[in-house]
């Protein structure tokens, strides 16, 4: 017989590790999601980290790994268990995600992933047929100056004046999001159609000063009040009605504002929440756990686990901080320790102890509500999977009828998720892989909205 052929390599024969950089492709139907993968055998065992670059989220460890005998596997709560084979080669590990009787292959090859710009053919280009102009706002009370940028039609053809307000976290003036600028494609919609338009920088962020490290709702609703203050101060602007467009969080700044001022001309609320924080947490994570076949026992444990958890939120002084033993102690008493797994994570425990998030449980939509005045808009996509839709915009219309409100239209835009985005899931994985920015029909609902109660001025 002869000797084996020793330039044949035998399965897994080099496979005693998979150190390194590893990238693949996973796949839900036709949307191929990036990632990569990086693991560490060098200082005793075996650890892991995942990226996925178009979704901008970096480091995320993985649970449950193991390499044995060549075969990888490891847990994620996203897309659920991994089992992968190295091949005979050792360049690759052919496997596939399993959740919920759903499979989805992910193959790993050895090396990073070549990142590419993505693609946004709606970002605004010259030429513009309005004047854009940077501002600088000042904030006395807060002693800090936000910058941003007014785009102004010519003035035969000036209806109004918006002041745009963005969700939540450190947003710049576009509110950019994985290369996409949903708040300068609004601006510009509005602007070649009549209206000013005003966005700023978040404190903190961009060209603004100030900290943001302990900014609260309060603090975000003082910086827009500086903005309506500088408009209404501006020559060129004057005797024009202003309103707020605000989107998500923003929209609850914007509640806040149009129920304490009488000088408001108008409010649009863009995916705006009508209940409070916990309280849209518990349906959205209710709804997603029903998705994923869990039974109605499991769903209702998890329900009653979220509210008390945010219960415990609100009642808790803010500067006392709730560790992950809190929200342990919580789910075990409510039977959904399987349920709440996310909620005891670092990236949790983080979040439920900003200042900003504490001043946020506490915010109540329905009391802003009852005290609207202004011309009300409320917009919610149908596949909206942060805030649900229907409940959502049924509470608003339900609140303003009851308060007697003399102007308000609420719409539910079948098809179209958080941002606006045509989409048939919502999910919130999708959104740096959908090339639209902003649907020119949620564009045009807004614009017309507006052109009923703004009529051109005569000349």
């Amino acid at each position: 017989m002869n000797p084996p052929d020793e330039r044949v390599k035998q399965p897994h024969e080099r496979a005693k590790t998979v150190d390194g950089t590893w990238n693949g492709t996973i796949r839900y139907g036709e949307v191929p999601i990036p990632v990569v993968l990086r693991f560490d055998h060098s200082a005793g065992p075996l650890t892991a980290t995942s990226d996925f670059p178009q979704q901008q989220r970096v480091g995320i460890a993985l649970r449950e790994l193991s390499f044995d005998e060549g075969v990888l596997r490891f847990a994620t709560r996203s897309f659920g268990d991994y089992v992968g084979e190295v091949s005979s080669d050792g360049l690759s590990i052919v496997g596939a995600f399993s959740q919920d009787e759903k499979r989805h292959a992910l193959t790993l090859h050895a090396g990073d992933i070549e990142q590419a710009t993505p693609v946004r053919p709606q970002t605004p280009r010259p030429r513009f047929g309005y004047a854009i102009e940077s501002v600088h706002v000042d904030n006395a009370t807060a002693a800090c100056r936000l910058a941003g940028t007014l785009t102004i039609p010519p003035a035969r053809s000036l209806r109004a004046v918006a002041v745009l307000i963005t969700g939540s976290g450190a947003m710049d003036r576009d509110e950019t999001v994985f290369g996409h600028k949903p708040f300068w494609i609004l601006a510009d919609h509005l602007s070649r159609n009549g209206y000013a338009v005003l966005r700023l920088d978040n404190r903190g962020v961009g060209a603004s000063g100030g900290d943001r490290s302990a900014i609260t709702l309060a603090d975000e609703a003082e910086d827009m009040t500086a903005a309506l203050e500088y408009l209404q101060h501006r020559h060129d602007l004057q005797d024009l009605p202003i309103g707020l467009i605000g989107h998500s969080m923003g929209a609850l700044t914007g509640m806040t504002l149009a129920s304490r001022r009488s000088d408001i001309a108008f409010l649009v609320s863009m995916a705006g929440p009508a209940f409070t924080l916990g309280e849209v947490f518990a349906e959205r994570e209710c709804e997603a756990l029903q998705k994923a076949g869990k039974d109605a026992d499991a769903i209702a444990a998890h329900r009653q686990f979220t509210h008390a958890l945010y219960e415990h939120l609100r009642d808790r002084p803010a500067d006392e901080p709730i560790d992950a033993a809190h929200v342990a102690t919580l789910a075990a008493r409510f039977g959904a320790t399987e349920t709440a797994f996310a909620k005891d994570s670092s990236e949790w425990i983080a979040r439920f102890n900003q200042p900003w998030f504490r001043s946020a449980v506490l915010a109540e939509p329905a009391a802003y509500l009852d005290r609207v005045g202004a011309p009300f808009l409320a917009i919610n996509g149908g596949t909206d999977m942060q805030v649900p839709a229907t409940s959502n915009l049924t509470a608003m219309s339900a609140r303003l009828a009851d308060a007697g409100h003399p102007d308000f239209q609420t719409m539910e835009l079948p098809g179209l998720n958080h941002l606006f985005q045509t989409c048939s899931t919502g999910a919130v994985y999708l959104y740096p892989v959908i090339e639209e920015t902003f649907a020119p029909s949620a564009l045009g609902i807004i614009g017309a909205w507006l052109d009923a109660r703004f009529p051109l001025r005569s000349a």
